[in-house]
């Protein structure tokens, strides 16, 4: 029997026997105690069995490591399909097969490898390139606008305000919403632009995890560097709070070996927290908290972003977004702008802020008649910013004597310090 020529990918391996006209592909492994599970799909070129009535023979999930699983599978194709050697191509491909699932990635070297030259984000400050970022908020918060948002400057390379994105093409995997929303969500920004936009996308049903070969063999095809994952809780069935799921949806991901926006839902136990496993936050390479502000019946949506993990570097300063929405005459999304705001501009987005910065931005707008900044005591601060009083008395002491924070007036009194002029920044 001739060695078939061979592919191997993460999760693909395909065997072409081309002395049978056969193809096999084995794909989809996994892990079943102490044996390798794979599906196992044959195909006939028709050049060479004119007789078949199409190229499909079978697809089996298969025991690639029990004897006698295979001895059971060479016997129904031995049954259906006579006069191939399928006892020594099943002893092949399976164990061909199972030593590349276990043999993983080579080692290598490091230490002393080039050094980067190249800026690591996709989207700076956003996005980090290779890395899975999670964005995350309460529902309609408008997640998928920003998500949609950052795939267009990411897609066709435009920088705009403090968002510099790297050229890539993003493939968009939605969960929860449908080509026509997005669509008209999409055209509407790119029109509030007055540009041409264009992204891959595909409606999704199944966990992440389990759709991994064919989203492997799109990312290829189309030279995808970023996907959107929008939404978490149905990339990973549902199973949001189990380690298992949340761990398989991010090895995927890693082994496409590709860049990634997740979008995810609050934790309802803490709500400055994405939802589910510890392995959630722990995976991610970058979170974004995202906040929204809209008045009822307002044209116009503010979001605030803030940095909450990085494994790289220091954390990023907030930043706003306001959406503006102007609607066609049968009421459908026609156009929206996007600017950039301050967080500090609503009292919503303020509220994402880290408490210094909250502390600050009230003392600085504290003033008498004469425009002279007030002093305040821990109680007044405790009241305005809605914090413990027991965490604004631990925090204030903090950053006594820092420009741009406060300095004690006198005992439970402080005051806003400006910065000084040139350092200044206003709030």
């Amino acid at each position: 029997m001739n060695v078939p020529m061979e592919k191997h990918t993460f999760h693909v391996h395909e065997y072409i026997y081309d002395e049978y006209g056969l193809t096999f592909n084995i794909s989809n492994f996994h892990p079943d105690k102490e044996d390798v599970k794979a599906y196992i799909r044959i195909e006939a070129d028709l050049q060479k069995h004119p007789q078949l009535d199409g190229e499909h023979l079978k697809l089996q999930h298969q025991n690639l490591t029990s004897a006698t699983a295979r001895k059971s599978f060479v016997k129904i194709l031995g049954d259906d399909f006579p006069g191939f050697p399928w006892a020594d191509i099943m002893e092949y491909i399976c164990t061909k097969s199972t030593l590349k699932y276990w043999e993983g990635a080579p080692m290598i070297k490091i230490g002393k490898q080039r050094k980067r030259t190249e800026v690591p984000y996709l989207l700076y400050p956003v996005v980090r390139k290779d890395s899975p970022c999670i964005i995350y908020g309460n529902g309609g918060t408008g997640k998928s606008y920003v998500s949609l948002y950052f795939s267009m400057l990411i897609q066709h390379s435009l920088s705009i305000g403090t968002l510099v994105p790297q050229q890539s093409n993003v493939l968009y995997l939605d969960y929860e919403s449908g080509d026509e929303d997005l669509n008209d969500r999409l055209a509407a920004m790119a029109k509030g632009l007055s540009i041409d936009v264009e992204i891959s996308y595909r409606y999704c049903h199944q966990p992440l995890a389990q759709d991994v070969e064919t989203l492997g063999k799109m990312i290829a095809y189309e030279n995808i560097g970023m996907v959107v994952v929008d939404a978490k809780g149905a990339a990973v069935g549902g199973w949001v709070n189990e380690a298992r799921q949340t761990m398989d949806m991010f090895n995927s991901l890693r082994s496409l070996g590709i860049t990634s926006i997740i979008i995810d839902h609050v934790s309802k136990e803490n709500s400055s927290a994405p939802i589910g496993s510890i392995y959630n936050f722990n995976e991610a390479r970058n979170i974004w908290e995202m906040r929204s502000s809209q008045v009822e019946e307002s044209d116009r949506m503010k979001i605030g972003l803030y940095h909450k993990k990085t494994n790289v570097g220091k954390l990023h300063r907030d930043f706003g977004l306001e959406f503006v929405f102007q609607d066609d005459e049968s009421g459908n999304i026609d156009t929206v702008w996007v600017n950039e705001t301050e967080t500090t501009s609503d009292p919503v987005l303020r509220k994402g802020k880290n408490i210094y910065d909250q502390i600050a931005y009230l003392l600085s707008h504290s003033t008498d008649m004469t425009g002279v900044h007030k002093a305040l005591s821990i109680e007044e601060i405790t009241n305005s910013i809605g914090e413990k009083q027991s965490t604004v008395t631990s925090r204030v002491s903090d950053r006594v004597g820092d420009y741009g924070y406060w300095e004690r007036k006198s005992k439970g009194m402080y005051v806003y310090k400006p910065k000084i002029e040139e350092d200044h920044v206003e709030w």
